[in-house]
């Protein structure tokens, strides 16, 4: 690369910590991990060491059916990053997953049609070899 040439901007990337391993691995292999809690039957994403509810250590990381509901969501206009900013505007949710736990994630499609309630699928957006992310999709019959 010589001087004048600029690389592109690069989509920003995670960074996976032994406990959020799994996790990522999974989504690669377009599977959506959650973890439970054993002890109090906590569900919750994103992955870490011990459950967010009574700080137990054993917990079990079942495939959920990747279906949901928004729970809360925003419609960006706006963003400071160059590679995301090409996407907008484009809805951030809160999608409760049926399995109980939450997670942020962007919702494809129309944004004005999303909406709290609004039943959801997940669909993986594989951004390169190395990278998958969890997208939600509204669902059909629930327009």
């Amino acid at each position: 690369m010589t001087g004048t040439q600029q690389q592109a901007p690069a989509f920003p990337r995670p960074t996976p910590d032994p406990d959020s391993a799994p996790w990522w691995d999974a989504l690669r292999e377009h599977r959506l991990l959650f973890q439970r809690c054993r002890r109090c039957g906590h569900a919750q994403l994103y992955f870490r060491a011990v459950c967010r509810e009574c700080w137990s250590r054993d917990l079990e990381t079942p495939e959920s059916s990747g279906r949901g509901v928004v729970y809360s969501y925003s419609v960006l206009y706006s963003v400071g990053d160059p590679v995301l900013k090409e996407e907008l505007p484009y809805a951030l949710a809160i999608v409760e997953l049926d399995e109980g736990a939450r997670l942020l994630t962007r919702i494809v499609g129309d944004p004005d049609a999303v909406a709290v309630g609004r039943r959801v699928r997940v669909v993986f957006h594989d951004v390169d070899e190395e990278l998958t992310l969890p997208y939600f999709a509204l669902e059909e019959d629930d327009a």
